[in-house]
Formats: structure tokens, C-alpha cells, sequence
């Protein structure tokens, strides 16, 4: 099994034909059916169901599939890091994070590399803490900022900041922003929950509290735009940072209210593969995030966010 076999092998699953793979990877068609019949007898398994019009994979194909891509996408970044270890940087890399971190970062991010790293292909993926961390698992992304992430022995992680949740939603609904208000208080209101599991985790002391708020809860959303609408309208109230209302504080058309006994606090972590191979790329990126993360939260322009507790 090599490199050649395995893009070959990648290509027929995609196109699910070899004639197309042929087309794709420019090499004649017998040398595509070669390969695959060669890796076959190798693995001394079936990889495809052929078809009168196209090619089907095995579970076995599947299995292999995603070795394939995990291991082309690494050789591909080997290929990228070297040749930046002594030019400008080059190679894709694809970041996962959620929309409160791209609302303060991401335009800044954005600039940054389109203009110190135009070699660089980012893609910046907008998630919810669990929907980045388990693309990051997956392979799918090369790093994740992620809210409170569940504990593994897969990731690398660095806190980034901390961040203070309030409640959030009109002054007719929650009363005046500048009054405390009790965790179990909340579950008076009508309140819709983001489903990001971050802030069971932020109240991971209060579970049975978290539990009741959960239960209570008129809407569980997996959607910014639907929680936010939900706010504007007065529908419901959210457990929320400041930062994903930024605008709405200020203009006052929304409040926050900060919740005591106790108060729910999160931590943003940077996460990476421990089984990942570090590139120069990498590197750059992390160290790029890390310091407009930590500058936005000295400038005050991450409201109610702090350094990370030593």
C-alpha cells in the first residue's frame, strides 16, 4: 500500500466510478483498476461491489476511506510544512469555533492571515462548542476553540480566557440589568437553552440545578439566529455571555443580568490531535489566535472575560 494506490483508491470512492477516477487523477483507467485490485489482494478483502454503472464500497472500503483521507491529508501537510519552514507559510488549514469567538476574532483573524499569509488557505468553520469539538475529533477540522470541552486523552488544550454568563433577554421580561439574579431564579422566566452542553459543564457543581433550568426550558435551540430572535421578540431569556449581545446591551433593546449562587463561569480552550503531528503552520495559527484572544480580552473588548486562572 502507498500514497499513489491509496489517492487512486480515495478517487473511486468519490466518483464512484473508475472511469471518472481516471479523469480525475489523469492516468488511464487499467491503471486505476490495477491499483485497486492490487490493494484487494493485499488487504485480502473486497473494497467495492462492482455495478454495471459504477463501483460500490464495502463496509471495508468505507473503513478504509477514512484512513485514506486522515493519511493523504497528513502527507499533504507534511509536504506544506516543509516547504514553510523556509518561505512564507502555505498549506490549507480549517479552524472550528463558535459564533461569539468569530463575533470578537474572526474579522481580525480573517485580515490577519489574507494579509501577512497569502499562501494560506484558511477555512473558518462556525460551530457550537460540541458540534467544533466533534468535527475536531472526526478529523474534519485541524483545530476547535471550544467552550468547556468534556474531558479526553485525544486533545491537546490551552485556555484562552474565561468568560462569565448572565441572564439574558428584554427589560420587561428579566427586570433591570444592574440586579443580581439566584441561578434557580431563572427558571421562573420562559428560557430558551442553546444545545451546546457548555453550560452543564459550567455548572457541573449544580447539576440538579442545571437539570430543573433544562426541563424548564420553553425552547432548546441549536441555532444563534433562532436564540437571538427568541431574545429581540421577547419569546424567551437565555444563560448567555455579554459578547454575543454585544450591540443589543448597548442599544437596550436587550439586558443581562448577572447570576449569583452561584455564578456560571466558562473557560475557552484551544484544542488540537494529540496524535497530530505539530507544523509551522499550526504553530502560527495557534500562537495568532492565542494572542488576539488574550489582546481582545486586555482591551475590554471581550466584555466580562478575564485571563484563564493559573
Amino acid at each position: 500500500m502507498d500514497a499513489r494506490q491509496l489517492r487512486y483508491f480515495q478517487a473511486v470512492c468519490e466518483h464512484r466510478n473508475v472511469s471518472h477516477a481516471a479523469n480525475h487523477c489523469n492516468v488511464a483507467q487499467s491503471a486505476i483498476s490495477a491499483h485497486i485490485v492490487a490493494l484487494e489482494e493485499e488487504l485480502g478483502t473486497a473494497l467495492f461491489v462492482r455495478k454495471p454503472r459504477g463501483m460500490e464500497p464495502t463496509a471495508a472500503g468505507l473503513r478504509l476511506y477514512e484512513h485514506a483521507r486522515f493519511i493523504l491529508r497528513s502527507i499533504e501537510q507534511a509536504r506544506n510544512d516543509l516547504r514553510s519552514a523556509s518561505v512564507d507559510l502555505v498549506g490549507e488549514i480549517a479552524i472550528g469555533m463558535p459564533f461569539s469567538v468569530i463575533k470578537v476574532i474572526g474579522t481580525e483573524l480573517l485580515g490577519a492571515v489574507m494579509r501577512d499569509h497569502p499562501q494560506v488557505r484558511l477555512i473558518l468553520i462556525e460551530a457550537l462548542s460540541g458540534i467544533a469539538y466533534a468535527n475536531l475529533v472526526a478529523g474534519e477540522t485541524d483545530m476547535a476553540l471550544v467552550y468547556n470541552p468534556p474531558p479526553d486523552e485525544i486533545t491537546n488544550r490551552r485556555p484562552l480566557l474565561q468568560e462569565e454568563l448572565f441572564c439574558i433577554g428584554k427589560p420587561a421580561l428579566i427586570g433591570e440589568g444592574t440586579l443580581p439574579i439566584a441561578l434557580d431564579e431563572i427558571a421562573r422566566f420562559p428560557l430558551a437553552l442553546l444545545r451546546s452542553n457548555t453550560l452543564s459543564r459550567a455548572l457541573s457543581d449544580r447539576s440538579g440545578t442545571f437539570s430543573r433550568l433544562e426541563r424548564k426550558a420553553s425552547l432548546q435551540l441549536a441555532s444563534i439566529a433562532a436564540t437571538l430572535g427568541a431574545l429581540e421578540t421577547g419569546l424567551a431569556c437565555t444563560i448567555a455571555p455579554k459578547v454575543l449581545v454585544r450591540e443589543q446591551l448597548k442599544a437596550g433593546v436587550l439586558t443581562a443580568r448577572p447570576i449569583v449562587e452561584p455564578t456560571p463561569v466558562r473557560t475557552l480552550m484551544m484544542l488540537s490531535r494529540i496524535a497530530d503531528q505539530p507544523t509551522h503552520l499550526r504553530e502560527t495559527m495557534r500562537e495568532l489566535i492565542e494572542r488576539m484572544a488574550r489582546g481582545a480580552v486586555d482591551r475590554g473588548d471581550w466584555i466580562a472575560a478575564s485571563r484563564p486562572r493559573d
